[in-house]
């Protein structure tokens, strides 16, 4: 195979498997008002489905590992593209069958629907982990000699397709959309596209055999990176990568409903930050080592996470603050992915699914979720304590136990239907269809919202972003764990004669390098 030519086709496909993951995240974030008032999955089930959306990913990226090492890259990524196809047919089977279930009994038609929305997230997370699984190792190898600035580059496919998914959500998904309002199934199939493209550009490619298949040491070598404790500490900060940032990315565009026009524009906003950044990588970190980078980085995300949950009614301001946020979280995934392929390149796929297991596992179960919670929470607390009439008539039958949290949240179809309701300029409320026209909420529940809307609107919204922001802030202590334990790593490679990436020779053995000697390009 001539690695020259035909590298760059690996490398834009592997960035297109990215860009069609980013896409599905991005309309799904979307269609959180459209499941609240059609299906009545509220804010814990939305959090859930979104925590699927990365459960797969989490366990698949590790799995997936080994058997890249095990059957090769290509094998996992025809059953990857096969799979991601099967997740989109999933969605368009909700609608339908949610009418049927609703006929047959319409007191479990929503936790049926919200199955199936849970499972196809579920799939979706498996194929984006299969994918990882699959080009991180495989960019890490085919450009030895930039193995960060390429991670970086490629990993820029992931806040493109938000930004594509992101516009397209603005677009067309919910009431608010700038042309037509398209059904949501549409919307977040739409990923479908670039499926397609990577695979009619990669399948037909041959690829480079794994470290694994090609181990002077046996299948076994790919497994030392567990023997090293700085490694052990990669995984944990991953970790908290995971839980902030595609965490916080999750909820950005519910949490900011009340604030902005179109809310998604915000998760936009930062993708694009992102994808630029990405690009910028290598000179910083020729700069500074990768470690100094992430150290830096993670100051700069816990700051940017602080400004954000801080209350303001400006739009500018809100702007500023996720501009310095996206400066803080740009870098971080994949120069960690870096990290694990310059310091262990012996262990090919399995160091750097490792972390990414970490990572996708941890926003998955607790990052996703636990904001939820937090979130709902807060909004039911801050509306309790001003505006206790209006909590009475929003607050759900049951109160609810989760992460530690427990309290009585406000019913998903009562606040889905206010929270698309915009305030006019001159004061009072624009279009109230979004009450009239709920499908899940009674003509008695109906009549009782419009009769308090002039009170209990502005209450219920000031409630929920409230709730956001209180969510953002708690999320800021992530990057400060994650800064100190930056700086503890920093500290052990200083104290080794700095941070050096090991490079493997002809015989796949281990060799790295004085640390004043320029670092040679891997074979």
């Amino acid at each position: 195979m001539d690695l020259q030519i035909s590298r760059g086709k690996l490398m834009l496909a592997s960035f297109l498997t990215l860009v069609a993951s980013g896409v599905g995240f991005a309309t799904r974030t979307a269609a959180g008002g459209d499941w609240e008032t059609e299906f009545g999955i509220g804010g814990g089930g939305f959090g859930a489905i979104l925590g699927a959306g990365f459960l797969g990913f989490g366990i698949m990226i590790f799995f997936g590992g080994i058997l890249v090492e095990k059957f090769g890259y290509k094998k996992l990524l025809t059953l990857a593209f096969v799979m991601h196809l099967a997740s989109a047919a999933m969605l368009f089977l909700a609608s339908p069958l949610f009418v049927m279930w609703q006929e047959a009994d319409p007191g479990t038609a929503s936790t049926k629907v919200f199955n199936l929305l849970f499972w196809s997230a579920f799939l979706f997370s498996i194929c984006q982990g299969l994918y990882e699984a699959v080009i991180n190792p495989l960019i890490s190898q085919i450009y030895p000699e930039s193995k960060t600035h390429h991670l970086n580059i490629l990993h820029a496919g992931w806040p493109a397709g938000m930004i594509l998914g992101g516009l397209f959500a603005a677009g067309f998904i919910g009431p608010e959309s700038w042309f037509v309002q398209i059904p949501w199934q549409w919307a977040l199939s739409s990923f479908v596209l670039f499926v397609l493209a990577y695979g009619i550009l990669a399948l037909p490619e041959k690829f480079p055999e794994t470290v694994g298949e090609t181990a002077k040491g046996g299948f076994a070598t790919v497994f030392s990176c567990f023997a090293s404790i700085p490694f052990l500490v990669l995984i944990v900060l991953h970790a908290m990568i995971g839980y902030m940032e595609l965490g916080v990315d999750s909820w950005m565009t519910k949490l900011m409903e009340n604030v902005l026009p179109n809310a998604v524009l915000i998760l936009v906003y930062t993708s694009a930050l992102m994808f630029v950044l990405r690009f910028f990588a290598g000179p910083i970190v020729h700069k500074i080592n990768p470690i100094g980078l992430l150290l830096v980085s993670s100051v700069v995300a816990c700051l940017g996470l602080l400004w954000l949950g801080m209350p303001t009614d400006s739009v500018a301001m809100i702007f500023a603050a996720a501009t310095f946020y996206s400066f803080g979280k740009a870098f971080l995934w994949p120069t960690m992915l870096g990290v694990a392929g310059e310091r262990y390149p012996q262990s090919g796929a399995i160091a750097m699914g490792a972390l990414g297991a970490a990572g996708m596992l941890t926003v998955g179960q607790i990052g996703g979720p636990r904001i939820g919670a937090q979130q709902g929470y807060h909004m039911s607390e801050s509306l309790e304590q001003n505006a206790p009439e209006t909590f009475e008539r929003y607050k759900a039958p049951e109160p609810v136990s989760s992460w530690g949290y427990d309290y009585i949240p406000l019913a998903p179809a009562k606040l889905g239907a206010v929270n698309k309701v915009k305030e006019l300029k001159d004061g009072g409320f624009g279009n109230l269809d979004s009450i009239k026209d709920a499908d899940l909420l009674s003509p008695e529940e109906k009549e009782v919202m419009l009769a308090h809307a002039a009170t209990d609107i502005p209450a219920v919204q000031a409630a929920y972003l409230s709730g956001g922001r209180s969510a953002l802030t708690l999320t800021a202590a992530l990057p400060f764990a994650m800064a100190i334990g930056f700086l503890g790593l920093l500290i052990y490679y200083i104290s080794q004669g700095g941070y050096k990436p090991v490079v493997l020779d002809s015989e796949g053995k281990k060799e790295e390098p004085a640390a004043d000697e320029e670092t040679p390009v891997a074979t």
